[in-house]
């Protein structure tokens, strides 16, 4: 099967993804958006690719006709938000063309002006069918136009399955990885996301009082723009048991996952969480804010809060700070089943067997 994948900057997960689809099916991408976050450049497209791709940094007419007019048995469209995908979109629909669009996540904005919801209304209901990553964001696609019963669920995430543990790790097993990396605590609780504004980790350490917690501490790992900002607040409110690591390769942050105990992510939005997902690979519980659509799909309410309830933060830090290690564990163990689906070969095996039935 021929496939046209238009899509915004490359990333790691991309990279996977369209590398399996293209395994028994000759697959092409284009590159067509810049993303609004800046993303570190060691996400660059390496050599190891099976797929083609093209990078249009601007509009170009042409150029997308031409890619178009290759002649494709299926084409899907994963960004829709930029001018690029607007011309695509529009051009698919006046030749005839049906297409998929593939939508991670998306947060529903009630104080949005009626020009707003009509251009994304127009662009959105274009589409013949959707890949939508759960409940959540079919609420987003049929608030915009889609028809439900034109929804297909994608499995979404960043991970393969050699990533995703068989059981959690042994709290011995633990500590061993803990004191390699210099830390000691009996407990260690781990986020993974950039030092950006939108992160909340600036309100996190504001309002939560790390020190509460008796041996236990904090890995916030990422880097980004706000790294002197957190690290003042750090020093200004003595919070010793709270340290700032920056961007690691996928391996390291793996292992930091691994040794913890526990991973929290009080983001203010997030269209998905991919960070939810290898979190929960490593057997670990989450707690996260309900502006997580991971949160959302993958994670017990019960350790959902508000992103203004700190004081519910702070209540789900608390327990998990003087809960069990048996127990933690088995919460763990609890997200390892939730999650062994959620790999990158069933999220491209589901998409191509969608491809087959509607194409």
């Amino acid at each position: 099967m021929k496939i046209l994948y238009f899509t915004n900057e490359p990333s790691p997960y991309t990279t996977d993804l369209f590398n399996e689809l293209a395994k028994n099916n000759k697959l092409t991408v284009i590159y067509g958006a810049k993303d609004k976050d800046k993303r570190d450049s060691r996400w660059n497209l390496d050599s190891s690719l099976n797929f083609e791709y093209f990078t249009i940094s601007d509009f170009s007419f042409n150029k997308l006709k031409n890619i178009v007019n290759n002649g494709y048995d299926s084409y899907i469209i994963g960004y829709y938000a930029c001018i690029n995908a607007a011309f695509l979109m529009t051009y698919l629909k006046k030749k005839g063309i049906k297409f998929f669009l593939s939508v991670d996540g998306g947060f529903i904005n009630n104080k949005e002006n009626v020009f707003s919801k009509k251009i994304k209304t127009h662009f959105i209901s274009m589409a013949n069918w959707y890949f939508s990553s759960g409940k959540n964001t079919d609420n987003y696609l049929t608030y915009y136009g889609a028809n439900l019963d034109s929804i297909i669920h994608i499995p979404f995430t960043s991970l393969k399955k050699e990533d995703i543990l068989k059981s959690p790790i042994p709290y011995k097993e633990k500590m061993i990885l803990r004191e390699k990396n210099g830390y000691s605590y009996k407990k260690l609780f781990i986020s993974v996301g950039s030092f950006i504004e939108r992160k909340g980790y600036d309100v996190f350490l504001k309002y939560i009082d790390t020190n509460d917690y008796n041996d236990c501490g904090f890995l916030i790992i990422g880097g980004g723009e706000q790294k002197e900002k957190l690290q003042t607040i750090i020093n200004d409110r003595h919070l010793s048991n709270v340290h700032l690591i920056d961007f690691c390769p996928k391996e390291k942050v793996f292992e930091y996952l691994k040794m913890s105990d526990v991973f929290f992510f009080p983001s203010k939005e997030d269209i998905w969480g991919l960070v939810i997902n290898e979190a929960m690979a490593c057997g670990l519980p989450v707690i996260s804010s309900d502006r997580v659509i991971a949160g959302k799909e993958l994670v017990n309410e019960e350790y959902l809060y508000n992103i203004k309830d700190n004081l519910k933060l702070s209540k789900l830090l608390n327990a998990f700070a003087s809960m069990k290690i048996s127990d933690i564990k088995k919460i763990g163990a609890d997200n390892l089943k939730i999650i062994k689906d959620y790999t990158i070969e069933n999220y491209a095996l589901k998409i191509v067997n969608s491809l087959r039935v509607n194409n």
